[in-house]
């Protein structure tokens, strides 16, 4: 007896339709603003990591917004500092080195290898040739460089955008924060404010102790360059600063760096700048970052390493900056999302108390640096 197949009819909601359309209708707007989303996530990651210090000045007596602004001012007044310092000595040898260039010249012409091989390999009909066609190419040379000029325009208008789009989002941070728990009940208000609070402490320690272990090891490349007589000391100390940035993996790439330079004068130096990154190294592993960071952000090795590979695929070199203070947040934040789950665990086991997290830090602890940092700060007059 053979039995007529059963229609299964499948009812979408109309609700669920338009649900579906607006997440597809996001996906595709912050597809299309993906740059814009990067530059608010940068600048709210700036606020928030400079949000401790603002706090910390404004129990001082400070407003809000004048030691919002003065963080800023000050952080600004570093960098052109920085850049000032950086652009002088590359400025001098640039020139040095076009006003030393005809004398170069006049030493290759009149060296035995370059007039044997202008008798042999018709040099002159090669360089005619090289010269109309440098010529030719000018107009496209021009476009590249106004192209080139217009995109470094474009970058600076994008630093002045973020800078004060994270300036505004310091201002208002509280109150941000006090709207968007004005959405949830009060015991949720109560239970996840602290671990706000707590995370953004976690990112600004993170954040700050990254930069003060950065300058030491610029500082070091930049003296141990200079010691050695190594050419651009400054520069590789800012590039030392900079690769160093990155965690676990950026103190590697500058100690090769600036290996390969050390090169370039003697291979004994070279050796000497050797044992001294791995000196170094181990010192900032075992030493500088636990001084630093007083265990504000603890995350194992692999963890830290992990983030980085991932948050550097997404975000690229930016990524794998911010990499360690968001592994940490997202330690805090499943930490306590967890936590009653565990004091029940812990009930069944028969417990008297739950287990402390490896990574818990009091919030007085994890505030330690930015307090440090701003108890030279006088209040406002």
């Amino acid at each position: 007896m053979n039995r007529s197949p059963q229609r299964v009819e499948v009812l979408i909601p109309v609700k669920t339709l338009l649900v579906l359309f607006a997440f597809g209708l996001l996906v595709a707007l912050a597809v299309v603003s993906l740059g814009t989303l990067l530059s608010i996530f940068v600048a709210a990651v700036v606020a928030l990591g400079l949000d401790p210090v603002v706090g910390s000045m404004v129990a001082r007596g400070w407003g809000r917004g004048k030691a919002s602004v003065a963080v800023f001012a000050a952080l600004f007044a570093a960098v052109a500092a920085l850049v000032i310092v950086t652009a002088g000595p590359v400025w001098g040898q640039i020139t040095e080195f076009v006003r030393a260039l005809p004398q170069y010249w006049e030493q290759l012409t009149n060296s035995d290898g370059f007039k044997q091989l202008a008798a042999t390999g018709d040099l002159d009909s090669k360089v005619a040739e090289l010269l109309k066609d440098l010529a030719a190419g000018l107009p496209d040379a021009a476009t590249a460089l106004l192209g080139i000029a217009g995109g470094a325009f474009g970058t600076v208008l994008s630093l002045v955008t973020l800078t004060f789009l994270a300036l505004f989002l310091l201002m208002e941070r509280p109150t941000i924060t006090d709207w968007l728990f004005g959405f949830s009940t009060p015991d949720v208000e109560t239970r996840w404010r602290p671990v706000l609070e707590e995370s953004i402490s976690a990112v600004s320690s993170s954040l700050i102790g990254n930069l003060a272990i950065s300058v030491v090891a610029g500082t070091v490349a930049g003296l141990s360059a200079w010691a050695l007589g190594l050419p651009f000391p400054i520069v590789l100390a800012v590039i030392t600063g900079f690769l160093d940035l990155i965690p676990q993996v950026g103190a590697t790439i500058a100690a090769v760096i600036l290996t390969l330079v050390a090169l370039t004068v003697s291979t004994p130096a070279a050796l000497v700048m050797v044992v001294i990154q791995i000196i170094y190294q181990q010192l900032e592993n075992y030493v500088v970052y636990p001084i630093v960071y007083r265990r504000a952000v603890e995350l194992s090795g692999f963890t830290t390493i992990a983030a980085v590979l991932i948050a550097g695929s997404i975000l690229g070199v930016v990524g794998a900056i911010l990499a360690v203070p968001f592994a940490a947040v997202i330690k805090i934040v499943l930490r306590e999302a967890g936590a009653p789950r565990r004091a029940r665990m812990a009930t069944l086991r028969g417990d008297e108390v739950a287990p402390v997290p490896a990574g818990a830090v009091a919030p007085d602890e994890a505030r330690a640096p930015v307090d440090a940092l701003v108890d030279a700060v006088p209040p406002p007059a």
